[in-house]
C-alpha cells in the first residue's frame, strides 16, 4: 500500500461513503448510482453493503469500474452457471426477497417439500451460493481493497448486525447473502450470521463507522402496491403485504441519519429478475442524476 492509499485509508478529506441496501435484482440498481458517481469524478471513501449492496460494492472494488460489473453480470447472465443453482420456484404474488419463506410455506400447506423443509437446514447449499459469488467476484482480502468495505451481517443469536471489515471477501459477501430459510446461516469467527437485511437492510450505521465521511444511502427495498386490489386478499397475501410494510418502515427509520438518501425506482421489480438488469441500471442512474448536485457537494464538505 503506497503512502496517499495508507492516507486515504485513514481519514479521507473528500468523497462520501456509500450504503448500498439489499433487494435481490432490484440491487442492480446500485451499479446505475455508481457509474453516475463515476462520471461525475466523485470520490467514493468507502462502501458497506448488504445483501446484493455487498455483491454490487465488492464487485465494483475488485473489478475497478461500473463498465466492467456490468460485463461480468452479463457474462454471467449468459451462461448456463444460473441454471445449475438449485431450482427455488416462487408464485407471482411473491414480490420481496423477504418473502421467500412465505411463497415456501404456500408450497407446504399444498403438501409439497415437506420432508425438505424438516430436514434440511436451507433450499440452497453454501457451496451453490459460493459458486455463484466466485464468479461474480475475484479473490481478494477485504482489507486489500482500494477503499473501505463492510459487508453487513446478522448475528443469528443476538440479532444485532455486524459489519466483516477483514478477512476473506467472497464468504463475507456470501454470508451477507445468506437468505433466511433459503441459505443455512454461516460459521463465521464463532458465531452464526445470516442475510444482514434482517436487521439492517440500508446499512447507514456502518457506513459512517467506516469513515468519517457524509453518507449516501441507496434504498432499493420493496414498497406495499398502492393499487392492489382488496377484494383478492387471502392469508399469504396479507402476510406478504405486511412483512413489505414492515421492512418499508424499517429502512425509514435506518436511512433517518443519512445525509442523502437515493431511491431508484425499482419497486415493481421482482428480487429474482437479474435479467433486467439494463433497466435496473437505468433506474439507478435516473435517480442519481437527479440529485447529482447534493452528491457533488456532500463530497466537497468538510467532515
Amino acid at each position: 500500500m503506497g503512502f496517499l492509499d495508507f492516507l486515504f485509508r485513514r481519514g479521507p478529506r473528500q468523497g462520501v461513503v456509500l450504503a448500498l441496501g439489499g433487494g435481490g435484482a432490484r440491487g442492480l440498481a446500485h451499479l446505475g448510482v455508481l457509474e453516475v458517481i463515476e462520471e461525475a469524478g466523485i470520490p467514493v471513501a468507502g462502501i458497506a453493503g448488504t445483501s446484493a449492496g455487498a455483491v454490487v460494492g465488492a464487485m465494483w472494488l475488485t473489478l475497478g469500474n461500473t463498465q466492467e460489473v456490468v460485463k461480468r453480470w452479463e457474462e454471467f447472465l449468459a451462461s448456463d452457471f444460473p441454471s445449475h443453482l438449485p431450482e427455488v420456484r416462487l408464485t407471482e404474488e411473491v414480490s420481496s426477497r423477504d418473502n421467500l419463506l412465505l411463497s415456501f410455506a404456500q408450497r407446504l400447506q399444498q403438501g409439497a417439500q415437506v420432508a425438505l423443509a424438516l430436514h434440511r437446514r436451507g433450499l440452497v447449499e453454501h457451496e451453490d451460493l459460493e459458486r455463484a459469488v466466485a464468479f461474480l467476484i475475484p479473490q481478494a482480502r477485504i482489507e486489500s481493497l482500494p477503499q473501505p468495505f463492510a459487508a453487513v451481517v446478522t448475528d443469528f443469536a443476538t440479532g444485532k448486525a455486524v459489519a466483516l471489515t477483514r478477512g476473506d471477501l467472497r464468504q463475507a459477501v456470501a454470508a451477507s447473502s445468506a437468505v433466511p430459510g433459503v441459505v443455512p446461516p454461516y460459521g463465521l469467527d464463532g458465531r452464526y450470521v445470516l442475510d444482514g437485511g434482517v436487521v439492517a437492510e440500508v446499512p447507514v450505521e456502518e457506513a459512517r463507522g467506516l469513515v468519517p465521511r457524509p453518507v449516501v444511502a441507496v434504498d432499493v427495498g420493496d414498497l406495499p402496491d398502492p393499487d392492489e386490489d382488496p377484494r383478492r386478499i387471502t392469508v399469504p397475501r396479507v402476510l406478504m403485504r405486511a412483512n413489505v410494510m414492515t421492512h418499508a418502515r424499517l429502512r425509514q427509520v435506518l436511512v433517518a441519519s443519512a445525509d442523502l438518501v437515493i431511491r431508484p425506482e425499482v419497486w415493481g421489480m421482482h428480487w429474482s429478475e437479474f435479467r433486467r438488469l439494463t433497466e435496473a441500471v437505468e433506474a439507478g442512474r435516473k435517480a442519481a442524476r437527479s440529485c447529482l448536485n447534493r452528491l457533488r457537494a456532500l463530497a466537497l464538505r468538510r467532515a
